[in-house]
């Protein structure tokens, strides 16, 4: 089924956004927004814009210090992602949306290319490979533009992860012989790149199993997570 042309129902979209919906309800919505569809989101944008606190006063008092518009967005990320670890995916959603709303307004390329990472993440728990693929393969590439090879081996190993829940053992394969990029980053520590060399030879052995890349993972994140908090 195209989830782009299952659109929730108007009142359904409303119980969502006033987070009065079950969980069926809840997975339905957020996955069809993951999915990219257009026209719900700009819906539920323009429902979101409404129930923010309205602006006083003129124009110079609406031009926010950039300052405290990045530690907002930081903010709206953090929360995005404890809310996803926490399994409410429409408040982890809504955070994410609110973030890449404020870092588009700044122009924030590393903030917008970790907020494609988070929402891989969304589409994994929410058991939408498809959306989750998408989402992780665009994170990679954006934040190998970025200059943010750790964030990138991170994203290539949670695409390796979701390939092994697939049986995918030709994509893993793929996904091991283009390290290049990455390892070439001037700033990829040591031990990611030492974790990527690895990862590469269980590959190409065959013996890239879910437990053993989980296990990379599991060593790559705190690095990448450790990056984000210093920049």
């Amino acid at each position: 089924m195209d989830r782009a042309e299952d659109h929730p129902e108007p009142p359904l979209l409303e119980r969502f956004m006033r987070n009065e919906v079950d969980g069926p309800e809840r997975r339905r919505v957020v996955r069809h927004l993951l999915a990219g569809c257009a026209v719900c989101a700009e819906v539920t944008r323009r429902l979101w814009t409404l129930g923010d606190a309205p602006r006083q006063g003129g124009l110079l008092d609406e031009l926010e210090p950039v300052e405290e518009l990045r530690a907002d967005a930081a903010a709206c990320h953090q929360r995005s992602a404890g809310f996803l670890e926490t399994g409410q995916w429409g408040e982890s959603l809504r955070e994410l949306q609110r973030a890449r709303r404020l870092y588009m307004r700044l122009g924030d390329g590393p903030g917008l290319a970790r907020l494609r990472h988070l929402e891989g993440k969304i589409g994994q728990a929410l058991g939408a490979p498809a959306e989750a693929e998408t989402a992780l393969r665009d994170a990679r590439r954006d934040l190998l533009l970025e200059g943010l090879g750790g964030e990138a081996a991170e994203a290539l190993l949670d695409l390796a992860v979701l390939y092994a829940r697939e049986g995918r053992s030709g994509a893993i394969r793929e996904l091991a012989g283009d390290l290049s990029p990455i390892l070439r980053t001037p700033n990829i520590r040591q031990g990611v790149g030492m974790a990527l060399l690895f990862f590469r030879g269980l590959a190409e052995s065959e013996q890239a199993s879910l437990e053993a890349l989980s296990e990379i993972l599991r060593y790559v994140r705190p690095v990448a997570e450790e990056r984000t908090q210093r920049t």
